[in-house]
């Protein structure tokens, strides 16, 4: 078999993994069916809800093998009634991802599109819920990971519980890099997933539900088989168990990251990451580059967004920084046509690899300018 060579993953996901973590994955060959798997679960679970900073007794949480938008997918088909409407805010990729499961279950929307890199407008954002009364959800990312910005969660949940409304947040890019609290944030229901932040896997994802949204959600219409919320909650809430056979690798994985990042610290965690993103936009200023968002107050700890030179061949910058063993993201949508590039420093990546990583992408950066001036 060919040796995959080891890079610096400074992309937002998959992430740098520990030695601990990768050890994790060579457990024994484990029943989902077994009495082991159900302790293991249960301990998941209880972990997951500490992260969400959740009340046992207000919220539960389930697994779900899939990706991110698994877990959106299923919050959105197993909740949404017939005869209501998604307010759906978004200023992304990830906002509009969102929108594409909405308009496949074919469950109506009202969209209030901000440009990407916009923070959202909450008198519009209010006005929408006054003026239309089948609003019955409200969407919304955390962190718009194409951009790097964080959303008004918690500006928005108070508009969400003042009209009435159920409020979904996928927070797939900001647990375990910002402070998410689902309880003073008013979230009825909140994804994430173990490959970013958290420094997992990938594999799965969960679901923070809030207690008193599960009767509520009975009479919802079955829309899918694998992914309907309500059979992982009561499978969950019954047994430690899914309804399905699950990724056990990963719930293993999964719940070895979450001792790591609590024996780190939450609080200590996220600071980590604030100091890693402060030292590769000092970096990012030093080369005198623009980034996408400038304002302090809605960067995200863990994504930076930054624009090459339009001289510049984006695609060869990328690819030298490959070949210098560092991974980075090409931007998406109308970012990249702007020669947008992304810098992740999610995972295990600490201040001294930023250092490193500043280095090689000032190198990088030094030898496309000479070569688009002639080699001079």
């Amino acid at each position: 078999m060919e040796i995959i060579k080891e890079k610096k993953l400074f992309a937002p996901g998959p992430v740098l993994t520990s030695e601990r973590i990768k050890k994790a994955a060579l457990a024994p060959d484990l029943c989902h069916r077994s009495i082991d798997f159900q302790e293991i679960y249960g301990r998941l679970r209880k972990n997951l809800l500490k992260l969400f900073r959740a009340d046992v007794n207000n919220y539960t949480i389930v697994v779900i093998s899939g990706s991110g938008t698994a877990a959106n997918e299923a919050v959105i088909s197993s909740v949404v009634k017939s005869d209501e409407k998604v307010l759906l805010i978004s200023n992304g990729e990830f906002g509009n991802r969102l929108r594409e499961i909405i308009e496949c279950y074919q469950i109506a929307l009202n969209h209030i599109e901000f440009d990407w890199g916009q923070y959202p407008d909450l008198n519009i954002i209010e006005e929408k819920l006054q003026r239309d009364k089948k609003i019955g959800m409200v969407a919304m990312v955390y962190h718009e990971t194409s951009t790097g910005m964080i959303n008004p969660v918690h500006e928005v949940g108070e508009l969400a519980k003042r009209y009435g409304k159920t409020y979904f947040v996928d927070a797939i890019s900001a647990l375990g890099g910002e402070l998410v609290d689902v309880q003073s944030d008013n979230i009825d229901f909140c994804t994430g997933v173990p490959n970013k932040n958290i420094s997992g896997q990938p594999g799965v994802s969960f679901i923070c539900v809030k207690r008193s949204q599960i009767n509520k959600i009975e009479d919802v219409p079955r829309r899918n088989i694998y992914l309907r919320l309500q059979s992982f909650i009561e499978k969950a809430e019954k047994y430690n168990q899914t309804p399905n056979t699950p990724a056990v690798v990963t719930f293993l994985t999964l719940n070895e990251a979450l001792e790591e990042l609590f024996e780190e610290g939450l609080e200590n965690r996220i600071e980590r990451y604030r100091k890693d993103a402060r030292i590769i936009r000092e970096g990012v200023k030093k080369l005198g580059l623009k980034m996408l968002i400038s304002d302090e107050k809605v960067m995200s700890n863990t994504v930076t967004s930054i624009f090459l030179p339009p001289e510049l061949n984006l695609r060869k910058f990328i690819s030298k920084m490959y070949e210098d063993g560092y991974v980075v993201y090409p931007g998406k949508g109308p970012l990249l046509k702007r020669n947008m590039f992304q810098v992740a420093n999610m995972g295990m990546i600490f201040p001294e690899d930023c250092y490193e990583f500043n280095g090689v992408m000032e190198k990088v950066f030094n030898e496309l300018l000479e070569e688009n001036n002639g080699g001079i």
